[in-house]
């Protein structure tokens, strides 16, 4: 994360007793709490123990730039010396030089080990982050920072980037606006400004919680706090030096109790930034405030200061390193693997802070051609992104790899899917078939979608239209939804189930129902906050014999309520899923210099040359079979079909044939994949024909 850096040294003179001409004094203490920062970080992303709340060493980033930035803002413009175009060639100098040279290693690390689709998401955020805005593309193309697969987007660090250099163009036109305003005046607008931003933070993790996460109106309080900060202190050079020491050292201690909490008390399932992010946001405060406490002492220690005058290189390092790795290996990465890579992206650090950010920070080129050669620099850094994005890959650099992802591009491109926080399934072409003919409807969550390609033909085959209305996280019950992390994905379940439901029900040309899904993903995914709850319910059942009654509940009343108006039912029983990526494991597997990669981060990868695999049959997977099946039983016309049957035997089940994958990921089904498990589904045949 890039702060600003400051001179050395300061003096006081008598010519100037407000004290705005005075270079800003260097801050050891201040590099000290960067080391926390961004060792939290790290600790985090290589899943160390009690860290899993390290991500909140971004918020205190955050509250250190605007601190930094708002010092040298404010007493520049104070003083009447502030330059718009000195302001962006500190930024440059400090920003450009590390992430560019960080963005070109991972160029040279794309072309080896990523596949056509991978380089040209890659490609897409790398261009993202050239242009300061990756934090609006993740937020919308990851479903959340804590959403699962995130771990393999190499330019996933830089979303905070974004944010910073978005405030960066705001901030100092603001205080420009406010330049001829009195201080009490320039100090309430920030506080407004900052009261507002936390009011939609705390708003927006009530069902926003993707948008909050990554945008900077609700993020700008964060920073705003060290602007407050450094404007309070500035307003009287007396200021800094009027805390009695005693004080100093209680804020500074209840300063670091408050960011050691976060760190080893939050988690993911905490609604996050929000009231959450008031605990590192408040203790960087208090210990930057307290400058002379035994905390601030101890930060002002040589190797943390070390640590934070590199942490900027590290932050940007350790990610891309270890997003890489775990995209070669079929599974996640150990901690001991981690964190082994988190120490050799630190010596990257080393190096990267010696060779290429202090020289470049020393740079005497005047400020025009400086500008002139960054942007230079960012273009030449930006063409290969576009080069990658508009091929889509480069998919000549290994055809097979190619043939591999083109099999299975309806699995990620299904517009009948509904994503996470979609409220309103899509009832038009193509997923309402044209016509008036009979209809087969294909309901449940993304592993329905993963086959409905398959099931289309084989309903287009016996005659029927075809119809699907899928949606990612949220088997379709009557009465009965998922609740995630956020209650926004309960409701957002709730309304999808409601409206799809009804479609089918009043369509009387739908004459056959096809329910398939994870029925047991809630159960999968506890630790994520995920649960099965009564519509208009968040609160998670108190037994676990609750949550199951609710999804025999749901299944039944869906059941009869479908039956009732006439239709056939179909329930399928799940397909088998694995403890690893097949589809990563098969890339891996095609790709020589990712399989070296692979061969030194995961022991486990590539151990199954065959294509078949033990399944993740779980105690969980297992009961939800028994109630599905016990719920068939009890209505005679239901149909049931096993696809675990044709793709599983003795020796475990089969995830590719040859080079051919049949799983896009653990647990879903590609195009052929989906055929074979469907071999035992036979429909009633129409006489008419519908052209596939």
């Amino acid at each position: 994360m890039p702060q600003a850096t400051q001179p050395k040294q300061s003096g006081a003179s008598a010519s100037d007793p407000t004290g705005l001409h005075r270079p800003i004094k260097y801050r050891p203490d201040v590099d000290g709490l960067r080391a926390i920062a961004v060792t939290s970080v790290v600790a985090y992303h290589c899943g160390l123990p009690h860290v899993q709340g390290g991500f909140v060493g971004v918020d205190v980033f955050f509250v250190i730039s605007g601190y930094l930035i708002g010092s040298l803002v404010f007493k520049e413009i104070r003083g009447h010396s502030f330059s718009i175009a000195k302001f962006y060639e500190r930024r440059a100098k400090r920003i450009l030089p590390a992430l560019c040279g960080v963005v070109f290693f991972s160029y040279v690390a794309a072309l080896l080990l990523l596949s056509p689709s991978e380089m040209y998401s890659f490609a897409n955020s790398a261009m993202a982050t050239i242009t300061s805005s990756s934090n609006i593309y993740f937020w919308r193309t990851t479903g959340g920072y804590f959403a699962p697969r995130t771990d393999l987007h190499p330019m996933l660090m830089t979303w905070s980037l974004g944010v910073e250099e978005q405030f960066y163009i705001l901030f100092p036109l603001l205080m420009l606006l406010l330049r001829k305003a009195k201080w009490r005046t320039q100090y309430l607008s920030i506080l407004g400004l900052a009261a507002v931003s936390l009011a939609a933070s705390v708003w927006g993790t009530k069902g926003h919680t993707d948008l909050t996460f990554y945008m900077l109106p609700t993020r700008a309080w964060e920073l705003a706090a060290g602007v407050l900060l450094a404007i309070y202190e500035a307003r009287d050079p007396h200021t800094r030096t009027s805390m009695p020491r005693l004080t100093a050292h209680g804020l500074s201690l209840a300063g670091l109790v408050l960011i050691g909490t976060a760190i080893a008390g939050l988690n993911q399932q905490v609604p996050f930034p929000g009231y959450a992010a008031l605990l590192p946001v408040v203790g960087a405060v208090l210990i930057i405030a307290a400058r002379q406490g035994f905390v601030n002492r101890l930060l002002s220690w040589r190797p943390f200061v070390f640590v934070g005058l590199i942490s900027y290189s590290w932050y940007l390092w350790h990610w891309p390193m270890l997003s890489f790795a775990r995209n070669c290996s079929d599974t996640d990465l150990s901690v001991p693997v981690a964190t082994a890579i988190g120490i050799l992206s630190f010596g990257c650090a080393v190096l990267s802070y010696k060779f290429i950010e202090q020289p470049f920070r020393k740079s005497t080129t005047p400020t025009m051609p400086l500008l002139r050669r960054y942007g230079a620099l960012a273009a030449a850094t930006f063409a290969p992104a576009l080069i990658f994005s508009a091929t889509h890959g480069l998919p000549q650099r290994n055809p097979a790899v190619n043939q591999l992802e083109l099999a299975g591009q309806h699995l990620y491109g299904d517009p009948c899917l509904g994503i996470v926080l979609q409220y309103h399934p899509r009832l038009t072409p193509p997923c309402v078939q044209p016509g008036d003919g009979t209809a087969v409807a294909l309901i449940g969550d993304s592993h329905a979608a993963a086959i409905s390609e398959a099931m289309r033909a084989i309903a287009n085959n016996a005659g029927y239209r075809f119809v699907e209305s899928t949606k990612s996280g949220c088997p379709v019950l009557d009465g009965v939804s998922v609740r995630g992390i956020t209650p926004e994905r309960g409701r957002s379940c709730t309304t999808f189930n409601r409206e799809r439901l009804d479609f089918i029900e009043r369509d009387p040309s739908i004459q056959i129902v096809i329910v398939a899904q994870c029925w047991s993903l809630p159960f999968r995914q506890a630790d994520l906050g995920d649960s099965y709850v009564a519509d208009g319910q968040n609160e998670v059942p108190s037994t676990e014999e609750a949550k199951w009654d609710l999804l025999r509940v749901g299944l039944s009343r869906m059941v009869d309520r479908l039956e009732a108006s006439g239709k056939t039912v179909y329930l399928m029983l799940d397909n088998p899923s694995f403890g690893f990526d097949p589809m990563r494991h098969m890339r891996t597997r095609l790709i020589v210099p990712r399989r070296w990669v692979a061969a030194l981060v995961s022991s486990s990868s590539l151990r199954y040359a065959s294509g078949i695999a033990p399944d993740t049959y779980l105690p969980e997977d297992r009961a939800a079979r028994e109630i599905v099946t016990e719920e068939a039983a009890a209505h005679p016309e239901v149909h049931v079909v096993d696809m675990r049957s044709h793709l599983c035997t003795a020796d475990g089940c089969r995830f590719a044939i040859g080079d051919q994958a049949l799983y896009g990921d653990w647990g879903h089904l590609f195009a052929r994949g989906a055929q074979i498990a469907l071999t035992d589904l036979h429909l009633p045949q129409l006489h008419a024909q519908i052209p596939k």
